[in-house]
């Protein structure tokens, strides 16, 4: 790469954006470190998601250390497991099934109990200890959940204006208050907290998993956060139950609206269900019928449903079976001022949801990890890996061949772009709230990131999506192997607008992608950087306007395809390695516009109107003086 762009005077160091330039329009409240020090240094991009690919891979089966991972991308970062696992106190502390009762005894003298324990059968103790290992994690956790929101009052009202997502700005009163309020919160203490309860409730599972029951059996008791409820293998129904643990050795069971939190008081729910063919949905109607048929679904929209953590956790851990996860309400690692994590060990899954779902983070943090199956997954907006302000939200997926799509076809959120297709916002999505044309108060996008490490996978989606950043976002979605299927429409497979990164890496096989408009495949507008990158196979690439390595309005759009005999079809303007002019009096001039074509080896072909591009062509397109690293710049290479 850097011989490429050497031919046009530049390289690497010099290939920036102007820091003038930048500092004059790049305008956002609670930007992440991490994102801005990207903005400075587009190309150590594919460093910083080879680090966070390797982390995730690494930490495998311990997933308080993959939120540890991702809290550091944050302004509340934190390590709880710098000196050790912070699961084992609790498991050295609670060595036994009667070690339930010496907790029970604990919340008892606090005050929490609202009944007294409920005995039908014989309990495994097996069962009984992970439960008192939870709870007594939950106890000594609950003060990192009061640091977070010192403010009883303060709490509820922040809460209401979130429902009512008065951080859109369209009324500035509202807008005002509910960003006084979140200056009163610190998301530190509750991403502390979740890393504790998250690498308990793992040890929990890994306890109760081989537990065998004598007949049946149920254990509840009621607490003033949440009730806790022990079962046995047979098929239950959670029906909106304020569930602070529930542990189900098995059956097909049912969870309505639950794990999650429907109150302020109600801030820690935890579901972990040992095996059985589980059902996690927004209300009964939706057993049956896909939330694309729901006619109610966009009145639960703003509502935290199953796997939400809405100010406060919520975590599911399902060991196994073949799951469905449907909800019209927000779900299945899905964060607003909280965090949430999703476990599914093993099955073939649906996931189906409408917004704000599938790994989704809004001034929290929320992770969505399936580990082994043919997946399905489906939304409407904003999920499968989508960070929006202070905001971590990501889907990894690490074995089987899946299906991601962002619904295009039933038109729930028409883009401005394009009125025949929605704003997807999905598929690791890097999402900011622009407000300066409102009242100056833009909100900086977070991280969204959907990682799939292995299968024949296929990705379809609208506008904004599979790797996209808008609005100092950074959008990620990484590929490691399988003969994959990109499809979109506008700001698609590895593009952004308006300060952010987006990217987009595969790492194996032979890839068909395809973008139908503009703004696609490594595209940047308006001092972004869009990449994309494609390691191995004989690829397949269709593009339209500014795609394949295009830069506009000062952005910087970088393609890569490093081995295979590729085929490449573009129309429309500035394609493979090309970009727009700036206009002219303004300080847009000072900073440098370049699109960047990179094809390594192979034998290639080009279908296009772009008489530089073809198979061994070398050139460069520079509107400034030579050498210069300010104008418009476009490299093609073709190795």
């Amino acid at each position: 790469m850097s011989l490429s762009l050497g031919v046009a005077g530049l390289q690497t160091q010099t290939a920036k954006f102007d820091p003038v330039a930048l500092s004059f329009y790049r305008k956002g409240l609670f930007s992440q470190p991490v994102l801005d020090e990207l903005s400075k240094d587009v190309w150590k991009t594919p460093a910083l998601m080879s680090v966070i690919q390797r982390d995730a891979i690494l930490v495998t089966g311990k997933p308080h250390a993959l939120i540890a991972t991702a809290s550091r991308l944050t302004n509340f970062g934190s390590r709880r497991d710098l000196l050790g696992d912070p699961s084992q106190p609790y498991v050295t502390r609670n060595p036994n099934g009667l070690s339930l009762d010496t907790v029970i005894g604990k919340y008892r003298s606090k005050g929490l109990l609202s009944s007294e324990p409920k005995l039908g059968g014989l309990v495994p103790d097996d069962i009984k200890r992970a439960a008192a290992i939870v709870l007594d994690a939950a106890l000594d956790n609950y003060s990192l959940f009061k640091s977070t929101f010192p403010n009883q009052s303060n709490l509820e009202e922040l809460r209401t204006l979130t429902l009512e997502e008065a951080y859109n700005g369209a009324d500035p009163v509202k807008f005002d208050r509910w960003l006084k309020l979140t200056q009163g919160t610190d998301m530190a203490y509750l991403i502390a907290a979740s890393q504790d309860l998250t690498a308990v409730a793992n040890a929990a599972k890994n306890i109760a998993v081989n537990s065998q029951a004598l007949g049946g059996f149920t254990w509840s008791v009621s607490t003033k956060w949440g009730d806790v409820v022990l079962c046995d293998g047979l098929e239950t129904t959670h029906n909106n139950t304020p569930l602070l643990l529930a542990i189900d050795l098995g059956g097909n069971d049912t969870y309505i609206n639950c794990p999650t939190q429907k109150t302020a008081n109600q801030w820690l729910s935890i579901v972990i269900d040992l095996g059985g063919n589980d059902s996690y949905l927004s209300d009964a109607g939706y057993k049956n019928k896909p939330v694309r048929e729901g006619t109610s679904r966009s009145q639960q929209r703003t509502l935290p449903g199953p796997g939400c953590g809405m100010f406060g956790i919520s975590l599911i851990l399902d060991n196994q079976g073949k799951d469905l996860y449907r909800s019209a309400a927000q779900a299945f690692g899905s964060a607003t001022f909280g965090s949430s994590y999703l476990l599914d060990s093993d099955g073939d899954d649906t996931y189906d949801s409408y917004t704000n779902s599938q790994g989704f983070g809004l001034f929290g943090m929320g992770i969505l990890e399936d580990e082994k199956g043919n997946d399905t997954y489906t939304t409407f907006q904003q999920s499968q890996g989508c960070g929006l302000p202070a905001g971590i939200g990501w889907l990894i997926d690490r074995r089987g061949n899946d299906t991601y799509t962002a619904e295009d076809s039933i038109l729930d959120f028409p883009s401005p772009q394009t009125a025949e297709h929605n704003v997807s916002m999905s598929q690791g999505a890097g999402y900011g709230i622009r407000l300066d044309y409102l009242n100056g108060h833009s909100l900086a996008g977070g991280f969204g990131m959907l990682f799939d490490l292995e299968g024949v996978d296929t990705y379809s989606a609208g506008v904004f999506a599979q790797g996209v950043g808008y609005w100092m976002g950074l959008g990620a979605l990484w590929d490691r192997a399988g003969k994959d299927s990109y499809s979109g429409v506008w700001y698609v497979q590895g593009s952004a607008a308006h300060f952010a990164t987006g990217y987009l890496q595969d790492d194996d096989g032979d890839d068909t992608y395809t973008a139908l408009i503009n703004m696609s495949q490594g595209a940047g507008h308006d001092f972004s950087f869009g990449m994309l990158v494609d390691s191995l196979g004989d690829d397949k690439y269709s593009g339209a306007s500014l795609a394949l390595g295009a830069g506009n309005a000062n952005g910087i759009g970088a393609f890569l395809d490093l081995a295979g005999n590729d085929q490449y079809k573009a129309s429309g303007n500035a394609v493979l390695g090309q970009a727009n002019e700036s206009p002219e009096g303004s300080l847009r001039k000072l900073s440098l516009c370049l699109g960047l074509f990179f094809d390594q080896q192979g034998n290639d072909q080009y279908v296009t109107q772009a008489p530089h591009a073809k198979n061994g062509g070398r050139t460069a397109q520079n509107s400034g003086a030579p050498g210069s690293t300010q104008g418009t710049i476009g490299v093609f290479w073709d190795q």
